[in-house]
């Protein structure tokens, strides 16, 4: 087996996996849907004439963001719901948000390039939407959400509350990460994702930065390069593997 996509050269791959690893000078050898390997070193043993090769020198890749509240549009009518909702997803999607969580069973779907999940249980950890929900407990460990469909508010990226948190608040980027990653994951049972390991979901981010600290720091500015669902690239173009 060979991988029909494979990821090379990357800058800082952090797996978000129990131990947290971050490896420099990386590779992701990924067959159709799930990540095969990924490791240092070299990755020729997966390379095929059919691969699909992204040189990802200088770059940061991380897994794809998951948003555990999503509300939606609630108070607009019903006619409008699907196509405000739809808008609003697929502006989340444009800011690396492939994966949401929401109580409302009108909005759950999987597609190519977004799934949206239905809350079954309470979450463990408390969530982080503003600035005053962490100012409230400055919690060690939380999940996070852009808070979209709360009241007067229209968020559809996690910039600005990670570049608040980081710079501000000074919470490290490892905790920033999991709560958009890994922790959500654990927390509703998606266990096929959330991390970058082999047998998950190929669900990747490639940022133009070399190191997540500089995403942090950053706001106004899009700095996603690249964006993988099921192991194939939809951003920002289509990438058939």
């Amino acid at each position: 087996m060979k991988a029909t996509l494979l990821i090379k050269n990357i800058e800082n791959c952090y797996t978000c996996d129990s131990l947290f690893r971050v490896l420099k000078h990386a590779f992701i050898a990924i067959h159709h849907d799930k990540i095969i390997d990924i490791g240092t070193g070299s990755y020729m043993k997966w390379i095929d004439p059919t691969t699909r090769v992204i040189d990802a020198v200088g770059e940061t890749v991380i897994p794809a963001m998951i948003d555990c509240h999503y509300q939606g549009f609630r108070n607009v009518r019903l006619g409008d719901q699907l196509r405000e909702n739809n808008a609003a997803l697929y502006a989340m999607s444009q800011n690396g948000i492939l994966t949401l969580l929401t109580y409302d069973p009108k909005v759950q779907r999987k597609e190519l390039t977004q799934d949206v999940f239905l809350i079954k249980k309470k979450s463990t950890y408390p969530l982080i939407e503003t600035e005053t929900d962490y100012l409230k407990h400055k919690p060690e460990h939380f999940l996070l959400s852009c808070g979209f469909g709360s009241l007067n508010r229209y968020v559809y990226s996690f910039q600005p509350i990670c570049h608040y948190l980081f710079t501000m608040m000074q919470v490290s980027s490892k905790t920033l990460l999991e709560g958009m990653t890994s922790l959500p994951a654990k927390d509703f049972n998606l266990n096929d994702r959330g991390s970058l390991e082999i047998g998950k979901c190929a669900d990747i981010l490639i940022l133009q930065v070399p190191t997540i600290e500089h995403y942090f720091q950053t706001i106004g500015r899009p700095l996603i390069h690249r964006m993988i669902k099921n192991g194939i690239q939809f951003y920002p173009q289509w990438m058939v593997c």
